[in-house]
């Protein structure tokens, strides 16, 4: 009775590692892991002509709610985090002046946007709708809907289409209505069901989540490429050794240098552009900018000299003097913007603040593992 016993004490844990196995497997929810979800705005723009249109009471607001409506089922149905630009913006005529300039410059609206409503993505929506009588004394509506995605940094995400669609109702405003859920309908289920294999656009089901629509997988493809923008840099030494900055700080893995311009009387025309590769389980944009100002400070405090994982990097004195400038601008989720100015420059110099005496470091470098 007793060898009974112990030989069931003995395979207790065998069966509780066989318990939490199946409990993991089976009963854990799907999204437990899952991280914070990607947030999106869609801009519609709408304009009608045609024979039977009236464009003097015309109810913007009511046409941007039915054209981005439906398409915002489809994205908060995929997991997306829809903001609703019309929950924060009163005023439609306003946001259709915006609208009617994004035809002109479309990247320069989105990421303005993607700023304003604080989103990862913006996609937009033009629509254009023609209405006829016909003979019968219906009202043909056809519309033309163009579409285009931009991530925070204005990268396009490659999520482009040109689509035509019409309906006819005895009814003006049932026939506008019809064409404009229609629209809204498919654009939200090709976003979310379309996808990309080996680089052409397939289309896919609702039915099946096994592949992340067109719009995620743009996104997500873009995630840890990041746009780093140095603005007012009239020194190239100052740009190359912001450029060490880059390559050493944590999380970045990889960077590129994609513009340069110094123009040394005229600091607003002086930048500087690099796009970095960065380890997204490590740093997001936002500590990046913070990791960079703080390594700086600390090459500062250290009199020029650090250790970065057994290998020393070395500032000179005037390199030194133009970093004190350097202050960060704004940042998205997929760029960050730094500046120099001039006066912070001086009162640090003044001040003391970097002196490596003062900074308590006995050999004069820092160390970074």
């Amino acid at each position: 009775m007793k060898a009974k016993r112990l030989g069931a004490l003995k395979s207790l844990p065998f069966l509780l590692a066989v318990l939490m196995l199946i409990a993991a497997a089976g009963f854990v929810p799907e999204k437990a892991d899952a991280g914070l979800r990607t947030r999106v705005a869609v801009l519609p723009f709408y304009v009608e002509q045609g024979q039977a249109a009236d464009t003097a009471y015309q109810d913007l607001g009511l046409h941007y709610r039915r054209m981005s409506g439906f398409i915002e089922n489809h994205l908060r149905e995929h997991d997306f985090d829809v903001v609703d630009p019309f929950a924060r913006d009163a005023s439609e005529k306003e946001f259709n002046r915006v609208m009617q300039r994004a035809s002109k410059d479309s990247i320069l609206v989105a990421t303005n946007m993607c700023q304003r409503f604080a989103v990862d993505a913006i996609y937009i929506v033009w629509l254009k709708v023609k209405t006829l009588r016909t003979s019968d004394g219906y009202t043909k509506a056809v519309a033309i809907v163009d579409g285009k995605g931009y991530d925070s940094a204005g990268h396009s995400l490659g999520a482009n289409m040109l689509r035509t669609f019409q309906a006819t109702r005895r009814d003006h405003d049932d026939a506008v209505a019809t064409v404009e859920r229609e629209v809204g309908d498919d654009v939200g289920r090709i976003l979310t069901t379309w996808h990309r294999e080996r680089g052409i656009l397939v289309p896919g089901s609702d039915l099946t989540q096994d592949s992340p629509g067109i719009l995620a997988q743009e996104i997500d493809a873009q995630e840890k490429f990041l746009n780093i923008r140095l603005s007012k840099a009239t020194e190239y030494e100052l740009v190359e050794a912001f450029g060490k900055v880059l390559i050493t700080v944590r999380g970045v893995r990889d960077t590129k240098q994609y513009s340069l311009r110094i123009v040394p009387d005229n600091p607003q025309a002086c930048l500087a552009d690099w796009k970095v590769e960065i380890d997204t389980r490590e740093t997001d944009p936002f500590r990046l900018q913070a990791n960079i100002i703080k390594m700086v400070n600390d090459i500062l405090d250290a009199g020029g000299t650090i250790r970065l994982k057994g290998i020393p990097y070395r500032y000179t004195p005037s390199e030194m003097r133009l970093m004190m400038g350097l202050m960060p601008g704004e940042a998205t989720t997929r760029s960050i913007r730094f500046m120099v100015d001039r006066e912070r420059a001086r009162q640090r110099e003044l001040a003391g603040r970097h002196d490596p005496r003062n900074a308590g470091f006995d050999n004069g470098s820092a160390v970074f593992d």
